[in-house]
């Protein structure tokens, strides 16, 4: 006969352990980072992010200026003129 405290129409369930349970990891600095900002307070990081990411921009549109600059590109190519502006000349 079968046991008592099993219900009759489900079979015994073979499930795996449990998964444990994934905590989320706080973010990692880089190590250059770590070593500039580790004494900051988070008033001083939130200030510093707004800084080094206007930087970043600037150093971004520097680059590509200097990068232009440094590599001559193709001849201006002449310009396309209407047929209007061929019969004035």
């Amino acid at each position: 006969m079968e046991n008592a405290n099993e219900p009759l129409n489900n079979p015994p369930k073979n499930d795996p352990a449990p998964k444990p349970k994934v905590r989320k990891r706080r973010v990692a600095l880089e190590p250059e980072l770590e070593e500039i900002a580790c004494l900051w307070p988070p008033a001083k990081r939130f200030e510093m992010a707004r800084k080094f990411r206007r930087w970043a921009r600037q150093l971004r549109i520097s680059g590509l200026i200097l990068f232009y600059d440094s590599h001559p590109g193709s001849r201006p190519a002449l310009r396309f003129l209407s047929v209007r502006k061929i019969r004035l000349n």
